[in-house]
Parts: C-alpha cells; structure tokens; sequence
C-alpha cells in the first residue's frame, strides 16, 4: 500500500475481486393461443392496455385474452403472448380495382402506384381495416412530389395517423420506415420511390382515395399450429412460465413440456376442460398428460374456476374460466413476495378474480385428484379468503421433483449459475479461474441460501461447491473443460400438517403434541 502523505487523489490498479453479479432473467409469462388479431411471433406485453392494443379486446371465443387479464391481475409482470393462426390463414390488403395497392390517381397523373398495403398479421380481422391518404403540408408549390398524412381506420374509426410521410426512401419521414416501425394494425411494401413518380404543381385534394383491407380469412386452426407457435418461444430470453389457455390436446402439451424440459429454465402450466364437471372428468383430462417427458416440467391445475368476467355487467358478469392465466400470476406474486422456494398454494394464495370451482369440490374430491394417477392441484373456497390453491406438485411420481418448488428452484438456479459465469470461456485454465468460479458461485447460492431459498440451518447444511484439481484433471484440462459441483439442499413445501392431539387433565403427565 503507498503512503498518502500529500492530500490528492490517488489512482491504483488492483485485480477483480468478484465477478459482478447481473440480475438477470426475471421470470416471465408465456401465453400461446387464438385471438382476433395480433402478431404469430412472441410479443412481449408489459400491461393490460398494451394486450389489447395489439390483439384486441376480451371476447368470449378466445380465452387468451382472460388468461393474459387474470394473470395481470393476479400480480404478473410482463408476459410473452403469441396468437395462434392457421398455415392457411390468408393477410388482408388494400384492394383498388383487384391491384392490391394504392393508387394516386389524380386526373392529370393517371394512375399511378406508390404503395401496397398488407394488415400486419393474418386473419378475418383485416378486413375492418381501411387506410387513406390526406394532404400533407409542404407548399403546393413545391417540385417535389408532395406528402401527405397516412390515416389508419378499424371499423371506420380513426386509430392511427402518420403525418407528413415521403416516398422517397432517403427522406426521415420515408412511409415504409415511419408506419412498418410503430403501426399496430398495418404494413406497408413494395414503394414506388420518389424518382419515379411525375412532379405535381397542384395541391392535394383534401382526401386521395379510401381503401379498404379484403381478402383475409382466418382458416382452421390445427395442432401443428401450437406446436409450430411452442417452438416460437425459443427467440426469448430468461425463465419461462408457459400456458395454453384451455387446450387440452396431448400432442399440443407434450410438446410445450418437452420444450420447457429441454430449454431446462421452464415450466407449463396445464389446464383441465372447462366442460369438465365432475372430479372423474377432471382426472380423465389429466390422464391424458400422464406420459409427458420430462414430467417434472408440468403441473395440472382444475377444475375451471367461475371467475369475473370484465367485459360483461350485471348478472351474466361472471364466466367458466381456464384457471391458467391466474395460476402464472400467483406463481410471479409468490416469487415476488417470498422467494421461488415457496410453493404457490395455501391459505395466502388465493385467486383473485375467482368466486368458485366451477363445480363443488370437498376436501374428499381434491384429496382423489392430488394423488391420482396424473396429480391435479385442485381449488378450495375458504370463507372470508377467497378461493385459493390447494395442492404444489408436477406430474412427476417421485421425490424430489414431484414438488413444484423443488423443480422451479432448479430450473432458477440452473439459469442464475450459468448467468453469473458467463465470463469464464476462454479464460486461462488454471487453479486462478477455479477460485474465482468457486467464490462467485459460493456467494450466489450463500445469498439465496440467507433469502430462504434453500434448507439447512447453516450454509455448509444449505450446498457446497467444489472447483479444483479434485474435478478438473489434465484430461479435462485438455479437453478445453471446466468442471464446477454444486450441491443444493432443496425445500419440499409441507403438505400435510399432523398434529396428535391429546385430552390432560392435569399432573404429572403432559399432553402428546407434535
């Protein structure tokens, strides 16, 4: 250390100590499923407003859209939704005279193209689209060709406006750049640039054209088309909690729990039918996931609950809902509130927005449907609370991951760990690198350890980590590898509270309690 003598500022270089730790990869959300419009490819959604800007408003054939409302409301955060099309789906286009584009067609100019217009995703829905083209305001006298304003209407109402936009591509307000970078509705192609088209003298007219969007067409949605939106999901960053709202097709949830299995950072949320009104009908849709590989990436989660509904009033506001949406709410308000160590279940984990099962269920019934053949985490009405989840396991028969935690705490740690050691491929391969690996490592799982995220009431009880010459060889060495152990002490959420209760009268002797 040298000696300050002289007051000033004094620079020294010293090693890193520790790797500086990102927080990285929040969980998130990851709904697939039908809705009016919106994009094929995940969106990423930070609030309700935002759902229904991009894929519409609630209605009641698309049961993506309550999954994403209840799972806002349930304490989620951001969410991934990807809508669900059919291959043969067909994109609305602004159709003049069969030319699928827009025309300026002064009488002086004759017709001329500037642009074709397509919706921005597949569908029926485009065809409520309608686009115009208004004057915009540079001077009539200018030689350039002039711009104008490109008027986005849905149902004949005004909801996008783009002023002043050019067709030459050099200009900032270049209409291809403008509208295909903010639309929500709209996608424009194929500009005729602004060299091409003859100089106008004359003033715009006050509007140039009204052309409506035609030609789309939904098709039929087939189960390929799931697992083709599933694998979509592999352009996303960070732990997934991934639901299908209300399907309950094999091939389509095997598919997303394989998917989550080899991700290795995911995790499915499964509904039962909401035709399902019996607690054999609940345990007959869960069989249907019973040979799901790897099976501790999935949870069944029924009956349907009767849940409010926001976009009726008075009597009829309430609908059967598939409880997923909520469920992945609960799952970010548990990990925000606790930890992922904590089962999402118990008195504390009521459903808010739910009135009830949608059918009756006693202790008895849930008690058949959690230890099932497939086990299905059942509902329970408590009086005062609301309704909450009664049950924390996988489809995974044995410990330790038949636990819902224990599986989530792995697939956390899995991520985090290999986030935090990001740095190490190419370094140099020497005990320097295994120390620092080993420290880093070390003071993540002590810091999750103290948070309550492991067992052990000390951190040697809670895991160990091992980096040295005892796993890293001059065979492994050779190879180019580095080895890290870890080992974790997990908790299992506790299912069953017994407590042996005994009459005393008084004594010598004491009650039997435990």
């Amino acid at each position: 250390m040298p000696a300050y003598t002289s007051p000033g500022v004094y620079v020294n270089e010293a090693p890193l100590k520790a790797n500086i730790q990102t927080n990285a990869g929040a969980t998130a959300a990851a709904f697939i499923g039908t809705a009016a419009r919106g994009p094929v490819a995940p969106q990423l959604i930070n609030d309700w407003s935002s759902y229904t800007t991009i894929f519409g408003a609630l209605e009641d054939q698309y049961d993506l859209g309550y999954a994403v409302y209840h799972y806002f409301t349930n304490g989620g955060r951001s969410c991934w939704v990807s809508r669900v099309v059919a291959a043969a789906a067909v994109t609305a286009a602004a159709d003049e005279a069969g030319t699928n584009a827009v025309e300026w067609d002064p009488d002086t100019l004759g017709d001329v193209t500037l642009f074709e217009v397509t919706a921005n995703s597949p569908g029926v829905w485009g065809n409520s689209l309608a686009i115009k083209t208004l004057a915009g305001t540079i001077p009539a006298t200018d030689t350039n060709f002039p711009n104008f304003h490109f008027v986005v209407e849905l149902d004949g109402v005004e909801v996008e406006r783009w002023i002043d936009c050019e067709i030459d591509p050099a200009h900032p307000r270049y209409v291809q750049n403008v509208v295909n970078s903010y639309s929500s509705f709209v996608t424009v192609s194929n500009v005729n640039p602004g060299g091409a088209v003859p100089s106008v003298d004359a003033a715009l007219p006050a509007a140039v054209g009204g052309y409506p969007l035609a030609l789309g067409s939904d098709g039929t949605v087939a189960d390929g088309d799931y697992d083709t939106s599933v694998a979509g999901l592999a352009v996303t960053d960070g732990p997934l909690l991934i639901n299908i709202p209300a399907v309950t097709t094999t091939s389509v949830i095997t598919a997303a729990v394989a998917f989550a299995g080899t991700r290795g950072d995911s995790f499915v949320i499964i509904d039962t039918s909401k035709a399902d009104s019996t607690k054999e009908e609940v345990m007959t849709t869960a069989a249907n996931f019973a040979n799901v590989n790897p099976p501790s990436y999935g949870a069944v989660y029924g009956p349907a609950l009767i849940m409010i509904d926001p976009a009726r009033r008075g009597v009829s506001s309430t609908r059967i809902t598939a409880p997923g949406g909520a469920i992945a709410g609960l799952f970010i308000r548990t990990e925000i509130e606790r930890n992922i160590a904590k089962a999402p279940a118990g008195y504390n984990s009521t459903i808010r927005g739910a009135l009830a099962p949608a059918f009756k269920v006693s202790d008895a019934d849930i008690g058949v449907m959690y230890v099932g053949a497939t086990p299905v985490n059942s509902f329970k009405a408590i009086p005062g609370a609301g309704v909450s989840v009664n049950g924390a396991r996988t489809i995974a028969k044995t410990t330790p991951d038949k636990f819902i935690p224990v599986r989530r705490t792995l697939n956390h740690l899995k991520y985090h760990l290999k986030d935090i050691t990001q740095y190490a491929p190419f370094e140099p391969n020497d005990a320097r690198l295994w120390q620092r690996l080993s420290q880093d490592v070390s003071s993540y799982l002590g810091n999750f350890w103290r948070a309550g995220g492991l067992a052990g009431a000390r951190s040697s009880e809670a895991f160990y980590v091992v980096c040295n010459r005892s796993n890293n060889t001059d065979g492994t060495i050779a190879n180019g590898e580095v080895h890290v152990e870890v080992g974790v002490a997990l908790s299992s959420p506790a299912e069953f509270v017994v407590i042996n209760l005994s009459q005393w009268t008084g004594g010598a002797a004491q009650a039997t309690e435990s």
